[in-house]
């Protein structure tokens, strides 16, 4: 009998069953989805990377490229002047200085890149490569649940706001690779028949994840899951396990050899290996070991002296680089490693409990919960059933891949729920197990009515519209904006730049005698370092004791009064404090943080306390001494032309100052013993604003009398500001008078005392 073939698919069918188009065009849909920000970082007066960690990258890449893609693992930057361990992986700032030297070798013929070109091609790297994520999606959903599931991972990746806000353009960030490496080591685990290569691909995207990103060194401890899981699922067939457990095998081999040279020596981290990539070879090492005894005997229809050949080879291996690195590994830091990790994860440490992306992912609205996750993740507990239910027909050894996939999507869910950093292992899993569940509907419905009708295609396709709808309205709806969505950028941004331009330059490496640190609320360090190229006493990054040591001390000098935090400041060289909005509440809490507990002592009466420190006394009163003399040495040498409204104080004030401590002018005389001497004159802003410097000062038992003053009357190339007449002295013997130079100011020479006449005083 003549076999009738079908047709081939055409039109739309031709289209959907050609991958490499089908990939085409939802890479094509995720690049413009992560484009949408475009006008907001490649604008006319400059390029702007997005958020803060995007700047203190583009120190690492810029630093990179201009010492030979040496990157600065103990940073003085960020926690001025004793400088801390960076616990960022190498691999994402080699990757970007590498492509950015590359590039410019290629278009200009040769050279360095300069700083513009570098984060152009930063700016525009991470949407290209996180455009790749909804493909792998794409691919894996299609091998497990036919075409239209690909289609559809394809298009919740392609849309999924917390997956591609963290690929889009301008986002300078490491959070780029966790989805896609977590994608590709799907892509090569999560199959019927995964061949020896598939383990080297696996292997590959450990080690590059762990290389460029934090929270990968999870995905050691993935595989060694996945690796029971199909030890267990392919009990009934002797064959595939073996497989299946050669794969493993070969992926913790790749592994193994990417990771040896940098944890073996100090090629890319002069002052010690990161300890989580000492962490995850020793974990990938003794799970190699174990896996190798789980392969145990040889395989049914193996031939006997090959088999024995090739585990003589794997035990060399495995051998030899235990042996090469070994010794080499820190245990000692590696302990402290996983311990850290458990307080990361759990949020148990609860400073770091304060910090936006360890947040749970339901701590959010309803709203932005759905925005952000798709209406989807609420139905996700329906999606497991679904999947586990069709695993659950199918033979063991063919369902092996959908158990795998179901175990995966539930542990990452666990993790995203305790924090929300973790969505870049989440994503990918749950688009794919979310795309199965919708395309197994119609036949699920057709089974159950006992009808068979086209129609019931038409309830999944508006499911998926429906729970896809809320996603798409926020990606289409979402603003375009400069850096940060809130506008404090914006705000600081002149502020920022006046500091670049204005201000001494420090060494690049932040270690020279003559470098100092700029003082300002721990969260816009990064644009401080970024963007004004200056060390600073807190940053961002505060995940170890040396950087929150920083944020302590940092905050410290905000909300303590003047003369202790002074005392402060000369410990940490600080030379230029920087004024933002910020929250009191937290900034009280950061101060009181015990490095001893991990805790901070609650401040009671931290709204009162708040009232009397160097912060309200700098936003709300200029920084003028009123007596205290502690301030005689503090003068505000740059403002904004706009205000901006401040937490506790009723009134706006200019959204950002720039405050400067220089030895200041010595006035000094003599008049009746006991006696009080005030100081005064007029400053005038750049912007043409005045107010009253006035200060005062008891004469001793002796009638000597002597005060710092901060003001010339000359305005100098280092500030905007200048009094515009000589200070004026009033003594009960009479005026005198006073005038300053800049050099007067910055020297701490005295100055000489004119007697004003009445006429003068007069005027």
């Amino acid at each position: 009998m003549a076999t009738t073939l079908a047709p081939p698919p055409t039109g739309v069918r031709r289209l959907l069953y050609r991958s490499a188009v089908m990939m085409a065009l939802i890479y094509l849909l995720g690049l413009a989805i992560r484009l949408s920000n475009l006008d907001g970082v490649f604008t006319d007066f400059g390029i702007f990377p997005i958020s803060t960690d995007s700047f203190y990258h583009m120190r690492r890449i810029h630093f990179a490229v201009a010492h030979g893609l040496q990157v600065p693992d103990v940073d003085h930057y960020v926690n001025f002047p004793d400088g801390a361990r960076v616990n960022w992986p190498f691999g994402f700032d080699w990757l970007y200085a590498l492509v950015a030297q590359a590039s410019y070798a290629l278009f200009q013929g040769g050279g360095r890149p300069d700083e513009g070109w570098t984060t152009a091609v930063a700016c525009w790297l991470t949407p290209l490569i996180g455009a790749f994520t909804p493909c792998l999606g794409y691919a894996i959903a299609t091998r497990l649940g036919g075409v239209w599931a690909g289609v559809a991972a394809g298009l919740i990746l392609a849309w999924l706001p917390s997956l591609w806000v963290v690929c889009a353009v301008g986002y300078v960030d490491h959070h780029v690779f966790e989805s896609l490496c977590t994608g590709l080591y799907l892509w090569a685990v999560v199959r019927e028949r995964p061949a020896n290569r598939h383990g080297v691909v696996a292997g590959s995207a450990l080690a590059i994840g762990l290389l460029c990103a934090t929270v990968l060194p999870l995905l050691v401890g993935l595989h060694a899951l996945v690796t029971l899981a199909g030890w267990h699922l392919y009990r009934s067939a002797p064959a595939l396990r073996q497989a299946h457990l050669r794969v493993s095998l070969w992926a913790w081999l790749t592994l193994l050899i990417w990771l040896a040279p940098f944890v073996a020596t100090r090629m890319a981290e002069p002052h010690g290996v990161n300890p989580a990539l000492m962490t995850a070879w020793l974990a990938g090492w003794l799970a190699a070991g174990a896996t190798r005894i789980a392969l145990g005997r040889t395989a049914p229809g193996q031939d006997q002296n090959q088999s024995r050949y090739w585990h003589g080879w794997w035990l060399l291996a495995w051998a030899g680089l235990g042996v090469g690195v070994l010794p080499r590994l820190g245990m000692g830091e590696v302990w402290g490693f996983v311990q850290y990790g458990v307080q990361h994860i759990g949020a148990a440490d609860p400073w770091l409990a304060t910090i936006f992306e360890s947040q749970p992912l339901l701590q959010s609205s309803f709203a932005d919960t759905t925005n952000n996750y798709t209406g989807f993740l609420w139905l996700l507990p329906l999606v497991w059933a679904a999947v586990a239910w069709e695993a659950w027909q199918k033979s063991r050894p063919d369902a092996a891949p959908h158990w795998m996939l179901w175990v995966v999507s539930l542990l990452t869910t666990g993790l995203a729920l305790l924090q929300l950093k973790f969505s870049g292992l989440f994503a990918v899993p749950f688009a794919v197990v979310t795309a199965m569940a919708v395309v197994c509907l119609p036949d699920w419905l057709a089974r159950w009515s006992q009808h068979q009708t086209r129609l019931w295609v038409i309830l999944p396709a508006v499911l998926f519209a429906g729970m896809l709808a809320p996603t798409v309205n926020f990606t289409i709806g979402a603003p375009t904006y400069l850096v940060s969505p809130t506008g404090a950028f914006v705000d600081a941004e002149p502020t920022l730049r006046w500091l670049a331009t204005h201000t001494p330059a420090t060494s690049p490496r932040g270690d020279a005698p003559r470098d100092y640190a700029v003082l300002c609320d721990w969260t816009p360090g990064h644009w401080v370092i970024g963007i004004a190229g200056r060390p600073t006493v807190a940053s961002p990054l505060g995940h170890t004791q040396p950087l929150r040591m920083g944020i302590r001390d940092g905050a410290s000098m905000l909300v303590l009064p003047p003369e202790a935090s002074f005392q402060l400041m000369e410990a940490r060289r600080v030379r230029y404090v920087l004024i933002t909005p910020l929250s009191p509440k937290a900034t009280a809490r950061n101060a009181a943080w015990d490095p001893a507990t991990g805790t901070s002592t609650p401040w009671e009466d931290w709204n009162e306390r708040m009232k009397a420190s160097l912060y309200a006394r700098l936003v709300a009163e200029e920084g003028i001494p009123r007596g205290d003399a502690a301030l005689t040495q503090l003068r505000l040498v740059y403002e904004s032309d706009f205000e901006t409204d401040y937490p506790l104080f009723k009134q706006p004030h200019a959204a950002a100052k720039v405050f400067e401590r220089v030895p200041g002018a010595l006035i000094t005389g003599q008049t009746t013993p006991g006696a009080r001497v005030q100081i005064s004159t007029r400053i005038r802003t750049y912007f043409r604003r005045e107010f009253d410097y006035l200060d005062e000062v008891v004469a001793d038992a002796e009638g000597r009398f002597a005060r710092r003053v901060p003001y010339a009357q000359q305005k100098s190339p280092l500030t905007t500001l200048a009094a515009m007449a000589p200070y004026r002295i009033v003594t009960p013997e009479g005026i005198l008078a006073a005038t300053a130079t800049e050099a007067d100011i910055t020297q701490g020479r005295t100055l000489r005392l004119t007697q004003v006449t009445e006429e003068t005083a007069g005027d």
